[in-house]
């Protein structure tokens, strides 16, 4: 949104982005203090003019083939309270499912996938992730932050972005375990780019909530479109919906914060009626509301999920545990964002009162696609600390942020029926981690080790629904040079048109 206040920074008391106080540069110095183009002075692929069928031209790989597979001798931890962790135990998949766990299983005709030096656990799940702002990442610069960013490229946007965009944060996701995100969709532009996106979470093969949202800098005292959003809704996730129970379809809301009383409630009516999640964010540089007056309305419960709400108080913490709303905590952009801070104090309160935490990545501009990174900060983060309110509170552990980052998400999403844990009779979206890799050595304890050790990288096999998208430590089940491709194509497309501090004028990543 276009803001008004003075900084990148979003505003406490209406949650616009804070204009900067000075006019943009349009040059920028690079390291050596020389004036260079573009911001960093980083060059940019050669101009390639915008193609309306572009996300088109050639039809994405097919997806994988769901076999049985037979995984061997691995260390499960499976996020299952009644299994717990085994040590070289086996998992069986057929048809997509979970169909067996424990020692020496036998599966004959299946393929064996070797765990014998793996760590293999639930797929990682992301709960508050604006996809679509992907290939806006790289283009920070001091005076230059996320929401500026974000301004310059609001209204450049084109189905072919939203399309790129989302494949390229979804192909990244995979790459690092995340076997399912939630794609916070805040800048519903056209029923065009809407399609988009739906091709794309149809194409990267990853389960996925998709919320609806509304248009950028739409005017306070506007709904968002909620008729398209019942045909979108309809066209794609009805009985003959083509996401094979891999989608599923809620609402964001821009909350009390920014909307009237009638216009909030005519929204969260709109969504409840319909049985669906509604997500919102709530601050992080301040106190923008409290969530107590959504418990009275009704609207506060297991499918309200609550995003960021650094500066909560205890009676809005008391009332999500009560409800069972959950908090979906992006705990790298509340470092970044969270100006006035309380972030870890606030952390260590939610898990302490009883909320139901799970982790997000909020944005690619603000985190990286690793939710190792994640877990590994919340317990870096998750403290008693002296002298402050959480001096007599419980210390985050290990096995606590490890389910913050599976099963924990899983609940917060409403899908704990079918992946968050590696569980007989859940759906087969399992990840293995090296554990041999240099950063790994020695072997120790599991949860010590994904809990604050593994890394991205450290990924070598990874299932989603029963199909193998990545093998050996390679993407397998995606085109990706054709993702990357598409995206590097579109964000010099997007700095093009924006022009300014945005623009790339050399060919430095030319693609021919």
């Amino acid at each position: 949104m276009t803001g008004k206040h003075g900084s990148d920074t979003p505003c406490d008391c209406c949650g616009e982005p804070i204009e900067p106080r000075f006019g943009r540069r349009s040059l920028l110095l690079g390291a050596s203090g020389i004036a260079c183009t573009g911001v960093f002075g980083l060059a940019a692929p050669a101009l390639i003019a915008p193609s309306p069928a572009r996300a088109q031209q050639s039809a994405p790989r097919a997806l994988p083939d769901r076999r049985e597979y037979l995984i061997k001798g691995g260390s499960l931890l499976t996020v299952d309270e009644k299994l717990g962790n085994i040590e070289g135990a086996d998992i069986h998949v057929r048809n997509g499912e979970i169909v067996a766990i424990g020692a020496n299983l036998q599966a004959p005709g299946a393929e064996v996938i070797d765990a014998s030096r793996m760590i293999v656990m639930p797929g990682m799940i992301d709960t508050h992730f604006h996809i679509w702002t992907s290939i806006m990442r790289n283009m920070l610069a001091p005076g230059l932050e996320y929401f500026g960013v974000k301004r310059a490229f609001v209204p450049q946007m084109t189905p072919q972005a939203f399309y790129a965009s989302d494949m390229l944060a979804m192909a990244e996701s995979l790459n690092a375990g995340v076997t399912t995100l939630h794609n916070y969709c805040h800048h519903v532009m056209s029923q065009e780019t809407v399609e988009a996106e739906m091709r794309a979470h149809k194409d990267s093969g990853m389960r996925a909530l998709f919320t609806f949202g509304h248009h950028d800098q739409l005017a306070k005292d506007k709904l968002i479109d909620l008729e398209l959003a019942g045909h979108i809704q309809k066209q794609w996730f009805d009985a003959n919906s083509p996401f094979e129970k891999l989608v599923s379809f809620g609402l964001n809301s821009r909350g009390p914060a920014t909307l009237t009383e009638k216009l909030f409630r005519t929204e969260m009516d709109w969504a409840f009626e319909r049985g669906l999640p509604v997500a919102m964010h709530a601050g992080q540089g301040g106190y923008s509301y409290g969530v107590v007056p959504l418990k009275t309305w009704g609207y506060l419960g297991p499918k309200t999920i609550i995003v960021h709400f650094v500066h909560a108080k205890p009676e809005d913490r008391a009332a999500m545990a009560e409800t069972g709303a959950p908090l979906s905590y992006s705990v790298h952009s509340e470092l970044r964002l969270g100006n006035s801070g309380y972030q870890a104090q606030q952390l260590v309160h939610m898990f302490n009162d009883g909320v139901n935490v799970s982790l997000s990545f909020d944005a690619n501009a603000l985190a990286p696609i690793d939710m190792f990174e994640s877990m590994s900060s919340a317990w870096y983060m998750g403290i008693p600390f002296k002298g402050l309110d959480t001096e007599k509170s419980k210390p985050i552990n290990f096995a606590d942020v490890i389910k913050m980052g599976t099963i924990n998400g899983a609940k917060a999403l409403g899908i704990a029926d079918r992946t968050g844990s590696l569980t007989v009779g859940k759906r087969a979206d399992i990840v293995l981690v090296r554990a041999d890799d240099l950063n790994m050595l020695p072997y120790g304890r599991p949860e010590a080790m994904i809990g604050r050790t593994a890394r991205a990288a450290n990924v070598d096999t990874v299932l989603v629904d029963g199909r193998v998208m990545k093998r050996g430590g390679k993407l397998v089940g995606l085109d990706v040079e054709r993702i990357k491709e598409e995206a590097v194509r579109e964000a010099y497309d997007l700095r093009k048109r924006a022009g300014g501090d945005m623009a790339a004028l050399s060919d430095w990543a030319k693609i021919d």
